[in-house]
């Protein structure tokens, strides 16, 4: 199991030459050496997959709600075992993202992505590529709620943001920010276009006033 910290990345390289990129708080589990049959691992978080193509053995990644299967393409996967959210985004190549719970599933086109709502799987069109900077340790926004962006945040820092000036709220933010700079550099950059003061304890828990 290889475990990527909050505010961190991890890339690995399985026996079988598939590059992994791994967000923030999110790991992967997967075996030394693939047998001769499926390729499984095991993800909680998001991860970008760069499947070496093999015809005869599926790449299957496993979450805790679906299962994304292939034989080699490029594609990126968000599924944190503690969030509600579900995506699976393909580059290129194809996918087949199947349901745990209902057996259902859906193939996926290059360009697209199959993500959940209201229990069920939707498809749409992939809008900007930028959503998967955070390989090079950008986080990107584009016309997301505050609170989408706290959100975030929190996931990505593991910090506890309690927000008192429920104003900020409904304002949408579009921009980019290096995960190194930290939570507070963000912050800071929203305080230039919003009005708001916060506070910080040692236990990382954030107060927004």
């Amino acid at each position: 199991t290889v475990y990527a910290p909050e505010g961190q990345r991890a890339e690995v390289i399985l026996s079988d030459g598939t590059k992994v990129w791994l967000n923030a708080k999110s790991s992967i589990t997967f075996p030394n050496q693939f047998s001769n049959k499926d390729r499984v691992v095991e993800l909680d978080g998001e991860a970008y997959f760069d499947v070496t193509h093999d015809e005869t053995n599926k790449f299957i990644v496993k979450t805790e709600g679906y299962q994304v299967m292939v034989h080699g393409t490029e594609f990126n996967v968000n599924a944190y075992s503690h969030s509600d959210n579900f995506e699976t985004a393909l580059i290129e190549g194809s996918v087949e993202v199947v349901s745990n719970a209902t057996n259902e599933s859906i193939m996926l086109l290059p360009n697209s992505r199959a993500y959940e709502e209201n229990n069920k799987l939707l498809v749409a069109k992939i809008e900007s590529q930028d959503q998967f900077l955070w390989k090079k340790g950008i986080l990107f926004f584009e016309k997301q709620n505050v609170e989408e962006l706290f959100e975030k945040l929190e996931l990505y820092y593991d910090v506890k943001i309690e927000v008192r000036n429920k104003e900020i709220l409904t304002h949408q933010y579009t921009g980019k920010f290096w995960t190194k700079d930290g939570v507070e550099h963000v912050l800071k950059v929203l305080q230039l276009r919003h009005n708001f003061k916060y506070t910080k304890d040692n236990l990382n828990n954030i107060i927004i006033y």
